[in-house]
């Protein structure tokens, strides 16, 4: 009898083994299937290029994972991480980071290698990511960036440890805080190596987060009159990733029928740090799948979430953002983004450099109602500045915002605007004389009518301004398969995250997030030398790019690089032998940058003056150094302003409506709501009406227990 009775529980025992590596879960109940509106016209899920929505950020946030986050105190925690150790011996200062055992998306396991390979791509000058200067604190990544090492003292010297070597003492919690941003998480470097729209394409996308994208789907966009339309794309490449020209020389230009997302759906990653032998399926990610349905109207989100039928809102679209019942319930935050208009300095208007003058730059900042439009879009604030609300002060702590006071004024000031116009100096110059374009992504309706009003303001001054509305195409580009020139089915491109990064516009408007929550990551990229890299030229030198928007101001590049050498300066030599400059092995300060001794002296020169002036005395002690950063960003921010290469329109707030029916649904200091551990109440009822989604949502199929017999 008790063999049978151990027999029995043995048995058991089994059982319990077994459903516990399926989660607990049968048949099709895989956990909750959640419907939501987060309407992000994300095209490109590269994390080195997401900073330009605030949308986007949103939804990369959900899929991949960086080493370490920000919580919602603004407290740096481990994420990937599992513990670090910074150290100092004979070869220099070290950190060690050791992350946690997990896996990407399809089950291969991710490893140091693949950060390695990220922060590397980050860095690689041709690619040009404005996030890479959060890694210049590495010995030699500066150096790197711009074309003069190949050595980076980045290395996996486990399968689950990096090594960091830095060029000197570091302030740890700065370092730690770039870190918490998307831009930095890992990259399988296969996926990304093999297919030029990695991106793009949800079969090639391979994420560490705890959801995966597992399908997006497209449609025509429509215009006014409901009918699909055709845009031109001038940038069309041969089989070998060229750009192809006119037999003069201009550009070869494609028509492409304009795109815009229909639905996509996020699925749980059941690879995100589960042992898949032992763990139930939802021990890390509760719910299954996030359902996303981007072709309903505003009217049909607010009554589907009324009627719970919809559980989470986002994105509220522009014509909810003053109905009452949103207003009463959505909670509302900063957002860590400003949005901006850049001017493209080096653009051809009139038959002039039009916005290279600084004074018709200012008159078109001051002829902005800031104000207007902050109430206008709702979730806003005027923005008084251009580092925006939640950046620190000094390191993790205080309000930087705060500290340097209002810059821009909230109202227009079309008498000073007029009185900068007389200051203009291109000959002859007229404002009616001249007429361009305000670029905007075309699928967002808020973003377009800001841009709508700032051109409202600018022709108010004289000028003729226009809006352009940029969409998003099928993917055109010739893809180097055997020599043939196919497209790749089911990618798209966004000529509007084109134009921004390829400086092909006159004026441009768009979300700038920021990489982490430092006025460093956010005022950095403006500098000649910390705009994300180098180009190369026919002779195989490097020169460094300036900002996108060609601005290239000599008192504000040195002042960033007065920024980037405080923790170094101290032990800096006022004027090393001019030899060690002559062996690049042996140039101590090559990581710095510096490759020839002009470049040494004359930054070294700059800096020490800069010091002086704001009463700076450099220090070995990284206590002494937060103080002093904020200092000469404060000072770098005044003259952004002063120059105005971007012109600051508003502070971004973040507004979500949450169901009552979603609980566990938290956030950290970037994101206003993670769903890794997200309830839905009575979610089985819901299985059956959404499990055939996007092809169908079956309403009558609500409380369903079993699977309904599909009808012939």
């Amino acid at each position: 009898m008790m063999k049978k009775i151990l027999a029995l529980s043995l048995c058991f025992a089994m059982l319990v083994g077994i459903l516990a590596g399926c989660g607990g879960l049968s048949g099709n109940d895989k956990g909750a299937y959640i419907p939501v509106s987060l309407n992000a016209e994300t095209f490109d899920f590269d994390p080195a290029n997401a900073y330009h929505n605030t949308d986007s950020i949103n939804v990369l946030g959900l899929i991949y994972e960086p080493l370490f986050t920000l919580d919602s105190n603004g407290k740096i925690k481990p994420a990937l991480a599992k513990s670090y150790k910074t150290y100092t011996d004979d070869e220099g200062v070290h950190m060690d980071i050791t992350i946690k055992t997990t896996c990407w998306s399809d089950g291969t396991a991710l490893t140091a290698s693949d950060i390695v390979f990220a922060w590397t791509r980050l860095l690689e000058p041709s690619n040009r990511f404005p996030a890479a200067s959060l890694l210049f604190d590495i010995k030699n990544a500066r150096a790197y960036n711009r074309g003069m090492s190949t050595d980076l003292y980045i290395e996996a010297i486990e399968q689950q440890k990096i090594r960091l070597t830095f060029e000197g003492a570091i302030d740890e919690d700065a370092f730690l805080l770039n870190l918490t941003n998307v831009a930095t998480v890992p990259l399988y470097e296969y996926a990304v190596q093999t297919s030029p729209d990695w991106a793009k394409s949800n079969s090639d996308l391979l994420t560490n987060g705890p959801f995966k994208l597992v399908s997006i789907e497209y449609e025509d966009d429509l215009d006014e009159n409901e009918f699909s339309f055709t845009v031109t794309d001038d940038y069309i490449f041969d089989s070998k990733g060229n750009r192809i020209l006119n037999d003069d020389g201009t550009p070869k230009t494609a028509k492409s029928t304009a795109k815009r997302i229909r639905t996509f759906v996020l699925e749980r990653n059941s690879y995100y740090y589960r042992d898949t032998e032992r763990d139930d399926l939802d021990k890390y990610v509760t719910p299954y799948r996030l359902l996303v349905d981007c072709t309903k109207t505003a009217e049909e989100i607010l009554q589907e979430y009324q009627d719970n039928k919809l559980f989470y809102i986002g994105t509220v679209p522009l014509s909810l953002r003053n109905d009452s019942y949103v207003t009463k319930n959505a909670k509302v935050t900063d957002a860590l983004s400003t949005f901006v208009c850049y001017l493209n300095e080096n653009a051809e208007i009139g038959g002039t450099a039009l916005f290279a003058d600084a004074h018709v730059r200012r008159a078109l900042s001051l002829a902005i109602d800031r104000e207007a439009i902050a109430n206008e879009i709702v979730f806003a604030e005027a923005a008084t500045a251009f580092v925006c609300p939640g950046i620190f002060e000094k390191g993790i702590s205080g309000s930087f915002r705060k500290n340097g006071g209002e810059l821009l004024s909230k109202k227009a000031n079309l008498e000073e605007a007029n009185a900068e116009l007389q200051k203009v100096e291109i000959p002859g110059f007229r404002a009616s004389k001249y007429s361009f374009t305000i670029k905007v992504a075309g699928h967002d309706e808020v973003h377009a009518r800001m841009a709508e009003m700032i051109a409202e303001a600018w022709n108010e001054l004289g000028f003729f301004v226009t809006v352009q509305k940029v969409y998003t195409i099928e993917n055109n580009d010739y893809i180097d398969q055997d020599g043939k020139e196919t497209k790749k089915t089911n990618v798209c491109d966004d000529l509007m995250e084109e134009a921004i990064q390829r400086g092909n516009f006159e004026a441009i408007v768009f979300d700038y997030n920021a990489y982490a929550a430092s006025a460093y990551a956010m005022l950095s990229s403006f500098a000649t030398g910390f705009a994300g890299g180098s180009e190369r030229g026919d002779d195989g030198e490097y020169t460094q790019i300036s900002h996108i928007t060609g601005y290239n101001s000599t008192e504000y590049n040195n002042l960033m690089e007065a920024i980037y050498l405080l923790p170094y300066f101290a032990q800096l030599n006022p004027d090393p032998d001019p030899k060690v400059f002559t062996n690049p092995d042996k140039n101590p300060y090559l990581g710095l940058g510096f490759e020839t001794y002009a470049d040494y002296i004359r930054a070294y020169r700059s800096a020490n003056k800069i010091y002086a002036a704001y009463q700076i005395t450099p220090s070995e002690n990284s206590k002494d150094w937060e103080g002093q950063k904020a200092t000469l960003l404060h000072a770098a921010e005044e003259l952004l302003l002063e120059d105005l290469p971007v012109i600051p329109i508003v502070f971004n707030k973040q507004a979500v409506l949450t169901s009552k029916k979603l609980s566990s649904v938290s956030k950290n200091y970037y994101i206003p709501s993670i769903f890794t551990k997200t309830k839905l109440k009575d979610y089985k009822k819901y299985i059956y009406v959404f499990y055939n989604f996007p092809k169908s949502v079956e309403w009558d199929n609500y409380g369903l227990k079993e699977e309904p017999k599909k009808t012939k």
